[in-house]
């Protein structure tokens, strides 16, 4: 199993012999508007060529559709002929864009990959209302071989269920503690919120992870690409270390860095 991650939360996964993109967010460097009213998203550059992101690429694995994971430089660029892996609700809106989808309501083989679609919860209370549908997916192989894609969630009953469900090897966990606060987010519109609403994992809720499942590594993304992040890479690293969590349980890659995991 490799895992390289692109940006934000895109991230290319070698694994059972296939080749899976999740999350693609290909946006240039600045060119969409502010999420916390700091900057412009995304904050930094692609760290390779689309071309090079797209190469070998057998499917797409869509864990939600907000502008973040899925953009509409994505969507001009990733070639008709790759199938994607969504959730129901927006299977519909994946073949308006011309592509195929393949929608997981529970679990399907792909290629003799077992993926199961699973429950996360994307941030709690006032701000679900806003916030969609947003599903993780776990990836099994032949070899035993078990990879959780958590998707934006809090660290919730839902992501515990999954975890003691299939039992991941690793976990490739959004952690980038992202807000939104009530004087600057994009929902203006439909919604007013009384305070700061964390819609996905901080270092806080990554070390409970971790402390949950004592034999699990665990690779966090969506972290240094977004103007509404609370965490930084330095402040992850500097909190698990603090915690006396191994480092050979915790990666925190920078942007293009390809992850070996050797199996079982």
């Amino acid at each position: 199993m490799k895992i390289q991650l692109i940006r934000n939360a895109t991230v290319k996964i070698y694994f059972g012999g296939k080749v899976w993109l999740v999350d693609p967010f290909f946006a240039n460097e600045r060119s969409l508007p502010p999420f916390a009213g700091k900057t412009k998203n995304p904050t930094v550059p692609l760290p390779i060529s689309i071309r090079e992101i797209l190469e070998d690429v057998d499917y797409v694995v869509i864990t939600h559709l907000h502008p973040d994971h899925f953009d509409e430089k994505a969507q001009e660029e990733i070639p008709k002929s790759v199938p994607f892996v969504v959730q129901k609700a927006d299977s519909e809106k994946i073949k308006t864009f011309g592509f195929e989808a393949i929608e997981i309501q529970h679990e399907r083989v792909l290629d003799n990959v077992r993926i199961s679609r699973v429950d996360a919860q994307h941030g709690e209370g006032e701000i679900l209302k806003v916030m969609g549908d947003v599903s993780g997916y776990v990836l099994e192989d032949s070899k035993n071989e078990v990879l959780y894609i958590t998707g934006d969630t809090i660290w919730c009953d839902k992501v515990k269920r999954t975890v003691d469900r299939f039992s991941p090897s690793v976990v490739i966990c959004n952690a980038g503690g992202n807000v939104f606060l009530p004087e600057n987010h994009p929902f203006k519109e439909y919604i007013s919120l009384e305070h700061a609403y964390k819609v996905i994992m901080d270092e806080k809720q990554v070390l409970q992870l971790l402390n949950y499942k004592k034999d699990t590594a665990v690779v966090t993304v969506h972290v240094g690409a977004l103007d509404h992040e609370t965490v930084s890479r330095k402040e992850l690293r500097q909190f698990l270390k603090n915690n006396d969590v191994s480092g050979n349980r915790y990666h925190v890659p920078e942007d293009g860095e390809i992850i070996t995991f050797c199996s079982h």
